[in-house]
């Protein structure tokens, strides 16, 4: 038992020293520079995007409406999305997107939700300006309360795109960003639907990085 603690003494004190002799090979500032600094690019570690799956929106909503004849109804609505990348590597995004509805289509109820988390893979280190690869994998429901039906749904979004920043303009932080897309949609009950595929081009989209 003793050579056991003797032998895991030196082994420490050797790997102190290792360390020791690592750590003085910089400054103290160097050293605190290293430790705080970021994977990606300063400016361009944060991301909202504006684009199909996730446009950015938020709101809630009391509607009164009034049919002659009948009476006055009153509904709740929200409508919120979500979206959100952040540089973890010099060319890695990880990022994650969420959608919520929940009110009147019709004359029917509805209520929708999913949320998708993925990576986005870039060809440079300034992301406003960069041809990306992005896969995000999801899951959610859409349920309509008058015929009762309910779909699980699962979300798989495969897009290769490019980044154009609107500097030029005299619009910092924002990028055009189109993209083709392949989306794939299916549901684990199939009750309104089995599954779906569709090929997009998303020519209207952007991004705002900072």
């Amino acid at each position: 038992m003793k050579k056991f603690f003797v032998l895991a003494l030196a082994s420490l004190s050797f790997s102190a020293l290792a360390d020791y002799h690592h750590d003085h090979r910089y400054t103290k500032w160097q050293r605190m520079e290293m430790e705080r600094m970021p994977a990606a690019m300063e400016g361009v570690r944060h991301m909202f995007e504006f684009n199909v799956d996730s446009a950015l929106r938020g709101a809630f909503a009391f509607d009164n409406s009034k049919v002659r004849g009948e009476d006055a109804t009153n509904d709740a609505r929200s409508d919120l999305s979500l979206n959100y990348a952040y540089g973890v590597a010099k060319l890695f995004q990880l990022g994650a997107r969420m959608n919520y509805f929940s009110g009147k289509s019709g004359a029917n109820d509805y209520e929708n939700f999913d949320f998708s988390v993925g990576g986005i893979l870039n060809s440079e280190e300034d992301f406003s300006r960069a041809t990306f690869v992005s896969l995000y994998l999801g899951a959610g429901w859409a349920e309509e309360f008058g015929p009762n039906t309910r779909d699980e749904l699962q979300f798989a979004t495969l897009a290769v795109g490019r980044r154009f920043p609107l500097e030029a303009f005299g619009i910092k932080h924002l990028s055009y960003s189109p993209e083709v897309a392949l989306k794939n949609v299916s549901s684990t009950t199939g009750k309104a639907l089995d599954h779906s595929q569709s090929m997009q081009f998303r020519f209207l989209q952007f991004s705002v990085l900072f």
